[in-house]
């Protein structure tokens, strides 16, 4: 197991933030990882238009999870339409 931090930008119109947060940390227990800290870091202002939309609500998460995992999740989150963009970064 290795660890990372992971930067997601959700749609900052979703209804429901902390259940799309929920949903993503469940992604990452069902593949094998654990998750040690969820950092919500609020609705921001984005640098560039993403789809039109000029706010994104960001989330920073820190797990654990085998390097052959990391993309899977990157495959999942880039399918779901709540997404906007995730970089997901092995720590030291």
């Amino acid at each position: 197991m290795r660890k990372y931090e992971m930067l997601v930008i959700l749609d900052a119109g979703t209804e429901n933030q902390t259940e799309e947060t929920t949903k993503i940390e469940d992604l990452l227990k069902n593949l094998g990882g654990t998750v040690s800290k969820t950092d919500v870091w609020g609705k921001r202002t984005l640098a560039y238009p993403i789809n039109k939309k000029t706010e994104g609500y960001y989330v920073l998460f820190t797990f654990e999870l085998e390097p052959a995992q990391t993309f899977e999740l990157r495959r999942i989150l880039g399918l779901r339409q709540n997404v906007y963009r995730q970089l997901v970064i092995a720590l030291d």
